[in-house]
């Protein structure tokens, strides 16, 4: 009323699924299933929309409760880019702050500053983020940024199920694994949603979602 700028944002209750994972360690594959049929459905729109949010990530990530049950929602656009501005031949990937995003979920272009950082670095993501519900760990780890990229440029892609034996993955799981982590962008999935869908099959999951994508008691 006094002219004042302001923005109205939507008040989230819920929590964060880097909160989730620290408390319960890793996550089945009904609840993965949820979280990942719920971003990719929020990529899809992005990416239709010709934004790539190249930090996805589990802070990233949110479990709201709401009326209807638990929605997943994704947060923090900041560092989000138009994909023409991303092609535009007048950016200098090498510039102080080209390498934007968290580390152990870069994609291989995005660690390298590349001009050519399309919408599949947040497929990239996605598949880091999938890994981390289902094993409780990174593929992906250093302690020191050097050695990280190297690792995420060159380094071996370590199954799911390897990574935690004892959470009994399916060779499906790791091979959609190794399509998501894919180095070759135009290896990877053509899209949010196929990545979702081709998940769901893997997982076997898409029997026991629900259509707004509630998982019902799968483990």
């Amino acid at each position: 009323s006094d002219g004042q700028p302001y923005i109205a944002m939507e008040r989230l209750l819920g929590e964060s699924l880097r909160d989730r994972l620290l408390a319960r360690d890793r996550l089945s594959r009904g609840e993965t299933a949820q979280i990942v049929s719920h971003v990719c459905r929020a990529l899809a729109r992005a990416h239709e929309a010709g934004l790539v949010h190249r930090d996805l990530k589990p802070e990233n990530i949110v479990m709201a409760r709401e009326a209807e049950g638990e929605i997943v929602k994704v947060l923090d656009f900041g560092v989000a880019k138009a994909t023409d501005a991303l092609s535009d031949s007048s950016i200098d990937p090498t510039r102080t702050g080209a390498l934007l995003g968290t580390p152990y979920y870069m994609s291989p272009e995005q660690a390298q500053g590349l001009k050519s950082v399309d919408y599949r670095t947040d497929l990239w993501a996605m598949g880091v983020v999938v890994f981390e519900c289902l094993t409780g760990v990174r593929p992906f780890s250093a302690e020191a940024l050097g050695p990280l990229i190297g690792k995420i440029l060159a380094g071996a892609i370590p199954p799911p199920s390897l990574a935690a034996p004892d959470a009994k993955l399916s060779p499906e799981i790791d091979a959609w694994m190794g399509k998501a982590l894919a180095r070759d962008p135009k290896a990877r999935f053509g899209s949010a949603t196929e990545l979702a869908e081709s998940f769901m099959v893997a997982a076997g999951t898409q029997e026991s979602l629900g259509r707004d994508g509630s998982s019902r008691d799968v483990h």
